[in-house]
């Protein structure tokens, strides 16, 4: 890779020494002819390492350690809709000099999920009420054309109650024990299950009745999900789809620039084979 002047920096902001990412995005900017670098930047103070990157002028950061973090929020000058309703910020964007958060989340999914048929007069079941869902919901709500129904599980009801006032598509909201009556065209797993909580869920009598079948989980590609979706011919789009299209919704904002999802899945690929602590 050439860096000179005019070469763009991404930081990825942690906690600690993380660099999951950096064997991603590095060697696909190489391969893409991407004039970008992405950069590890750690401390336990998020507001030394976001004057950091306002400091030395960087293009942007992937927030990665501070997603959770209450205060990076309040460091920076704006926040975009996704990020003001769920109050988490996933990527900067620094547009002219202007420090905005942003959320990649919600329209990744949903990019992995269109990637394999319209989400549009579909029913939906969408597993999970936690942030990858409301910022899910909330680019759903963007849609000119909607789902026909959208019907939500989760263990906790109370965090469902909300969504549905905030969201006059969502059909039902019900509890996770009652998933094995639901059926639908799309089945969406918005949870840790399958990930850092152990699938004690889904069976193959539960993913027959969807045709399309979308994870988030991306601690590895092949889920128990995934693994039923597969045998039993249905249409898939894993963790690791997502986390491209995650990477599209970052680069394409911070870059300015079209991502090539092919391209970058590949290295998604590379990447996450690897075992990075």
């Amino acid at each position: 890779m050439n860096i000179n002047a005019d070469t763009k920096i991404i930081a990825r902001l942690h906690t600690k020494a993380s660099p999951r990412g950096l064997n991603i995005y590095n060697p696909f900017f190489e391969e893409a002819g991407i004039n970008a670098i992405y950069v590890l930047f750690y401390d336990t103070d998020s507001s030394k390492l976001i004057s950091g990157i306002r400091n030395l002028n960087m293009a942007g950061a992937i927030t990665a350690g501070f997603e959770s973090n209450d205060q990076l929020p309040n460091l920076l000058d704006e926040l975009d809709d996704v990020s003001k309703y769920i109050g988490k910020v996933g990527f900067v964007k620094n547009d002219h000099g202007k420090f905005i958060g942003s959320t990649q989340g919600g329209e990744g999914l949903l990019r992995s999920i269109q990637n394999i048929s319209n989400i549009a007069g579909k029913k939906v079941v969408l597993i999970g009420g936690g942030n990858i869902a409301k910022a899910l919901l909330f680019n759903i709500n963007k849609l000119d054309s909607k789902p026909s129904e959208v019907v939500i599980f989760n263990r906790d009801m109370s965090k469902l109650e909300k969504l549905k006032a905030d969201f006059n598509f969502i059909s039902e909201i019900k509890p996770l024990t009652d998933l094995h009556l639901e059926s639908g065209d799309i089945l969406i797993n918005a949870t840790d299950i399958g990930g850092s909580e152990e699938d004690g869920l889904y069976t193959e009598s539960i993913v027959n009745n969807f045709n399309q079948i979308a994870d988030v989980t991306f601690e590895k590609e092949n889920t128990n999900l995934v693994n039923l979706a597969r045998k039993l011919n249905k249409k898939v789009s894993t963790g690791w789809d997502m986390f491209t299209f995650q990477g599209q919704v970052i680069l394409e904002s911070i870059l300015e620039t079209t991502i090539d999802p092919v391209l970058l899945k590949k290295h998604v690929v590379n990447g996450l084979s690897e075992v990075v602590v």
